[in-house]
Formats: C-alpha cells, structure tokens, sequence
C-alpha cells in the first residue's frame, strides 16, 4: 500500500497542471479563483535540487517574495522525503516563518506549505486546519487541496475524502488529484479503476509525473497478479525519471513477486542506501531473515531503532512503523503504547491494523478482532490487514474465518515479505492440522 500523505506526491502538489477530471459534476456556485501563484518545481528538465536553487537564487534577488519562501518550504519537503533527511524540516519551518514574516495575512501558500510540513511530520489534524485556513483564502489552491485531502484519508475520515476530492477535482483537475482519486479508489478495493485512473492521468502528464503515477499504476497490477504489465511500467517510469526512487521500492516488492528473491535483496539494499526509512529497512531485514542469513537481517532491525530514534528527535511521528516493528521483530508492551498513541489520533485503516496487530501480539486477542474489523472495513486489498485478521481470529478460536481471511491475505499481493508469508503459513497450516 502507498506510504502516508506526504509522499503521495509532494512534487505533483506543487505542479499546478490541468486536464484530468475525474469528477463530472458542474460546479457553477464555486467561488472565484484568487491570482494565479507561480509554483517552480520538478518537471521532465528539471530535477529537484535545481528547483531549489532556483528558488534560492529568485530570494537572493528578491527576498521578500512570501510566494518563493512557500514553495521552498515545499522543495524542502520533497527533498526531506527523497533524501530521509529529516534536517529538511527544519529548513522547511524556517522557510514558512520567512514568509508568514514578509506576508503574514491571507498567505495561503505559506498557509499549505506549513500543511505539508505537519503532514511529513504526521500531524495530521493540524496539516487539515492548515489547509482549510488557506481555502479560506484561494478556494482553488492546490496544494491546500491535496494536504485537504491527504489529512483527511489518514484521519481516517473516508465518507469526507471523496466529498474533497470531488470539489478539489472541480476546482483543479490535473495529475495530483488523479493520483489521490486512484489511492481513494485503492482503498476501498476497486483495483481496476485505480489503474484506469492513473494510466489516463500519466499519458497527459510531464515526464516526472509519468514516472510518479505508473510507478503507482506498476504497485496496483502487481496486486492484481498482472507482473509482466508491471514490469513494463516500471520501465517507462525509470526510463522517464532515472533513479526515481519510488520505482526502485516497486521494482524490489516486484521482485519479490517475480521469485528473484536475491535480486529483491539488492533492490532493497539500493533503496535503503539512499533512503533508510524504517518500513524500507524492516522489509529488506525479513527478506534476509527468510533467506536465512539472521546476522544480516538483525543489522537491518538495529538499523531501523537508530532511524527511528532519529525521525523522532526531529520531530516526524513514527508510531505507526514503530508499533509494526516492535509488534513483529521487538517489545509487544512497546508496540501497544505506539498504536495507541497513534489510534488516540487518527483511526485509519492503516493504524486500525496496527492497533490490533500489536494487542494480539500483546496477548489480547478478544480486544484486537473489533478493531482488525475496523482495519478491513473497506476492504482495502492490504495482504497485511486479512492476515493479521486471520491470526487473530485464529487466536480466538474461529477457525472458518481465520482461514478464510489467512487466504485472502496471502492472495492479495504477490509481492508481500516473505517473512511475513512464512508466519502466515505456519499459522494457516496449524488450523490445518487441527481439523485432523
């Protein structure tokens, strides 16, 4: 499943393009739009690093443009995202306060920028507050839009997602809210409107949108079982953006899916060198520990605490990737507290899975399946989400539905760790042997 809000295209925030309406309905009473803001950012010429220095050098020539400050803020983000520099943050906030300073009233670029950074940072009530502050403003902005939605969808609040993206998808229809209406899509299960969604989005994007949207078409076909169609997306994305990273992370999970477990290895290995996110981490750690080479795998796993340790002295919220983390490979005492923590602010699917994957493993078995329930309420083709349900329903002794759901989740996605495809064997071949 595609990670949280902020990366689900930073960049495709900032491109302000037209052209891809997924919703039809008029919109007549929709306010005016506000003055056009120039956003500077990635396109097929130009890369991320040189977006940034660009805006540097406009805020040398002109420093009290609030707009140049906002989008930098944005670049920052992004970078944040592609580097796993958490530092970028900081220049990001520094950013934000430089143009609230030189603008501090109806700055709704700054306004949505300061969105972004609380959506990197999983604050999402606060990225939804910000963003609704700068509609208030420009109605049709959007950046604000898409944090709107984002926030939104890992709040967990889904009836009020799609009414967003239908009025954010009015107000500007183009390539980055195709790719939020594809994930609404996703969600709820409904895989072959996703791909249609992002296949007609990509043939009329830039090159990095093309790259950013069959990247995501690739990760969808995957799950269908559809690998050679995904293979074949993956290569028009890396051929359209080089070393794109988000299509490495594709191209190792497809991998995985093909059998080339050795060539998943080095995938990851090439992931993590440059972004050591700890879901990354923990996925090239329970391959190793499926290949048997144990050493290797706990090195990734020590990895994965430092890096944590890490995004929460700077301030990105890591509960969600803590409580999985410590649920499978750590402390279940301290993989309860982190969900916890994070259902007390959000209750998505995502974080309804971890809640009661890390009550299970706490031993509190009765307490975790209404809230496994909560995590398959849409019927999100998660292979993770059926089968933490499946054990725990096993757990409980239901042994039908534990095999059902153990079986739809190893069915789900072909590119799933193995590791975690070996527990759920283990635990479908124990019901199994208990009907002999």
């Amino acid at each position: 499943m595609r990670r949280t809000a902020t990366v689900l295209g930073i960049g495709l925030v900032l491109a302000v393009s037209g052209g891809i309406g997924v919703a039809t309905t008029s919109d007549d009473a929709e306010p005016r739009p506000a003055a056009a803001v120039t956003r500077v950012v990635p396109d097929s010429g130009q890369d991320l690093a040189a977006t940034i220095t660009s805006l540097q050098d406009t805020l040398r020539r002109v420093p009290d443009d609030h707009v140049s400050w906002a989008n930098l803020a944005l670049a920052y983000v992004e970078q944040a995202r592609v580097t796993g520099l958490a530092s970028y943050y900081e220049k990001a906030d520094e950013a934000v306060a430089r143009s609230f300073e030189v603008e501090p009233d109806e700055n709704f670029t700054a306004l949505a920028a300061r969105g972004a950074i609380e959506s990197a940072r999983h604050d999402f009530a606060a990225a939804l507050a910000s963003a609704e502050e700068a509609l208030e403003v420009n109605p049709r902005d959007l950046a604000a839009l898409a944090v709107q939605v984002d926030a939104l969808t890992e709040l967990g609040r889904y009836d009020e997602q799609l009414q967003a993206l239908e009025v954010a998808d009015r107000r500007q229809p183009g390539t980055a809210i195709a790719a939020r209406y594809s994930y609404a899509f996703e969600l709820r299960g409904d895989l072959d409107r996703a791909g249609d969604v992002l296949r007609d989005a990509a043939d009329s994007g830039s090159r990095a949108d093309k790259a950013h949207l069959l990247t995501l078409r690739a990760d969808v076909l995957r799950r269908q079982g559809r690998l050679d169609e995904a293979e074949g997306d993956l290569d028009t994305a890396q051929a359209a953006v080089p070393g794109h990273l988000p299509a490495m992370v594709s191209r190792a999970r497809l991998l995985t899916a093909q059998g080339d477990l050795e060539g998943a290895v080095e995938a990851w290995e090439d992931v993590v060198a440059q972004q050591p996110l700890p879901e990354y981490l923990t996925e090239l750690g329970e391959l190793l520990e499926h290949l048997g080479r144990s050493d290797e795998a706990d090195a990734q796993y020590a990895v994965v605490r430092t890096t944590i340790e890490l995004l929460d002295a700077s301030g990105v919220g890591t509960d969600l990737e803590t409580a999985l983390f410590e649920a499978d490979h750590g402390s279940p005492e301290r993989a309860l507290s982190q969900a916890r923590a994070e259902w007390a602010r959000r209750t998505s699917v995502h974080v309804a899975d971890a809640h009661a994957w890390a009550l299970h493993r706490a031993g509190r078995h009765a307490d975790a399946l209404p809230i496994a329930r909560q995590a398959t309420r849409l019927g999100t083709p998660e292979a993770r989400f059926w089968i933490h349900r499946g054990t725990i329903e096993a757990a409980l002794g239901m042994t039908d539905a534990a095999r059902t759901h153990l079986r739809r989740g190893l069915a789900t996605d072909p590119g799933l760790s193995p590791w975690q495809v070996d527990e759920a064997r283990a635990t479908l071949a124990t019901l199994q042997d208990g009907e002999r």
